[in-house]
């Protein structure tokens, strides 16, 4: 019998891999994906993605989306508890596990551990140490596009934010910068790969920032908008 697991879904490149790899992995079942909301501006928190795209994603991706509304700001313990509630319904419908795309960060990857013991389930962690060059070249070679929706202009110039995850792309990055953005150089944004029935219209749009400034974003649109 294989085990039910729901994949900690960001929208992103490194999402997308951990979710292919438990996709082509028969000891699991995939049962959904999970996301924190914003409940006032329904986006993703710090990636800015509208929810609407992440809903399209997870249709093209033939899955259920579970999304966690958390209030502007929310504090751990409001996450936790609002993830807690989430799992104590999942346990419900049999699953026992959370996939994390975390690499290399071993304080974020003890976090969740204890929060997964906190609300009884199960952290998977498939990406765990792989070096990010191999990570980077499996996901284009696998077929994965995406779109950099998100840089820190504190490391990289706004202009990147737009730009599309490639080779090209990672050949620009500084050499301090991690090429999978692990420390939250960037954010991404994948719109095709193995696992969507089809690709989603998306092209990226205005700019805008947040954190005064802190970090740049685009707004992701349909062509022709």
């Amino acid at each position: 019998m294989t085990e039910r697991l729901v994949v900690s879904w960001s929208g992103g490149k490194d999402s997308a891999l951990a979710l292919y790899l438990m996709l082509n992995d028969p000891a699991y079942t995939v049962k959904g994906l999970i996301s924190t909301i914003s409940a006032e501006r329904k986006r993703l928190p710090v990636h800015e993605v509208k929810t609407e795209w992440m809903r399209s994603q997870a249709k093209a991706l033939q899955l259920p989306l579970y999304e966690v509304e958390l209030p502007e700001e929310a504090s751990n313990e409001q996450y936790e508890q609002a993830l807690g509630r989430q799992a104590e319904q999942l346990r419900k419908e049999g699953v026992s596990a959370i996939v994390y795309a975390d690499l290399f960060l071993e304080d974020i990857r003890d976090y969740r551990l204890q929060l997964m013991d906190k609300i009884d389930m199960e952290g998977i962690f498939p990406l765990w140490k792989q070096p990010a060059k191999q990570t980077v070249e499996t996901l284009i070679q696998l077929g994965f596009k995406s779109i950099v929706t998100t840089v820190d202009t504190d490391v990289l110039p706004a202009e990147y934010a737009g730009r599309t995850f490639d080779m090209d792309f990672l050949d620009a990055l500084p050499e301090e910068v991690d090429l999978c953005g692990e420390h939250g150089e960037f954010h991404t944004f994948v719109y095709d790969g193995p696992c969507f029935i089809q690709p989603l219209a998306v092209t990226p749009g205005l700019r805008f920032t947040s954190l005064g400034g802190r970090f740049a974003h685009v707004e992701l649109e349909e062509p022709g908008e």
